[in-house]
């Protein structure tokens, strides 16, 4: 939600008109906010639906644009026919009433709450397709109030010229004498048991010629998975890394496996297509959208298809050169430029 406002923000300073003053507004937490434990969210939850509405009632423009649907109950408070709102994805929502097959969670009341207030807005920008249908019904948008805008992709996402093996050893993993299998995401919805089963099954073929390599935080429900699987201790971690270190990881990796049970946009597959890297994702979600005709997609608990897709990558260099290929041109069309300028134009039918 963060690099979407900011690279949003900083694009349209750079593409709107001279009659156009764009300034951001952060929330701030107030003064009980600052007092409450972090216990189960509630400084957060307190601040979101008590401090922030406070806030948001005192400002004044001529458009208000919400970046994150998370907070569209602040059309409570703002003037919906000035207001827009940008619905990344309706994962809390969906989840809660049991709709992303392979995951369960309790119902998330306040999650519902906020979205119900979408309908209010005069516009929603939609991150794809896949996240419009899902707001026009579960919650209750009208179709033409909604608006399917693609977030780009940031610049650094890009090929670079050091060869793979330099780029390996100042990351500190393997060299070209193993091949990397990369998964990201630390979200209960990015489905690692798939993954770590992609693995097992290539390990079988391969033996040890295969490393796994993790982008995101080790939370419980990862390490109760790795726990269970023949992978316990084999797996190279990064909690963290920065823009140009992630840019470096995507051209060291031979290949991205991204079998995710859902998702409103998914930029992994993007900017690993960016980094002249091949993807194997999920067919779930906005993810057929994201790919395009680069490359096919599979079920997600398909991990038979997806080993089999990975192992092409990994050994069939004419296969993943011509991927590689066709992965460069079509992320070459997510151009954050294009993104500030669509969003422009929904800016002035507002106005």
């Amino acid at each position: 939600m963060d690099r979407y406002a900011d690279q949003l923000a900083a694009s349209l300073e750079a593409a709107v008109q001279v009659n156009y003053r764009v300034s951001e507004y952060r929330p701030a937490l107030g003064g009980v906010s600052r007092k409450l434990p972090h216990l189960a969210n509630l400084q957060m939850r307190y601040a979101r639906y008590v401090d922030y509405p406070g806030q948001a009632r005192k400002l004044n423009a001529d458009i208000f644009h919400i970046l994150d649907h998370g907070y569209a109950h602040l059309l409570k408070v703002l003037d919906p026919q000035r207001t827009v709102v940008t619905a990344h994805d309706m994962i809390p929502l969906l989840a809660g009433r049991g709709l992303i097959p392979g995951v369960t969670l309790r119902r998330n009341w306040l999650a519902e709450y906020s979205s119900s207030f979408l309908r209010r807005a005069r516009k929603v920008i939609a991150d794809s397709e896949s996240t419009k249908r899902d707001v026009v019904r579960y919650c209750g948008c009208e179709p033409a109030r909604v608006a399917v805008v693609h977030p780009g992709l940031g610049s650094q996402f890009r090929c670079l010229d050091e060869p793979a093996d330099e780029l390996r050893r100042r990351l500190g993993v393997p060299g070209s004498e193993l091949r990397l299998v990369l998964i990201t995401g630390g979200q209960f919805y990015k489905n690692h048991a798939a993954s770590l089963e992609v693995m097992r099954i290539l390990r079988q073929r391969h033996g040890d010629s295969i490393v796994l390599v993790r982008l995101g935080p080790a939370d419980a429900q990862w390490r109760q998975s790795l726990e269970k699987s023949a992978y316990r201790g084999r797996v190279i971690e990064f909690s963290k890394l920065g823009a140009e270190q992630l840019t470096a990881l995507y051209n060291a990796v031979d290949c991205l496996l991204f079998p995710s049970w859902y998702e409103g946009f998914g930029w992994p597959p993007l900017e690993a297509m960016a980094c002249g890297t091949p993807a194997v994702t999920s067919n779930r979600g906005s993810l057929p959208e994201v790919m395009g005709q680069v490359g096919p997609t599979f079920d997600a608990d398909d991990v038979e298809a997806m080993a089999a897709a990975v192992e092409t990558m990994l050994f069939d260099r004419e296969q993943a050169a011509a991927q590689i290929e066709r992965g460069l041109r079509h992320a070459a069309g997510f151009q954050w430029r294009e993104t500030a300028t669509r969003v422009q134009a929904i800016y002035e039918a507002v106005v």
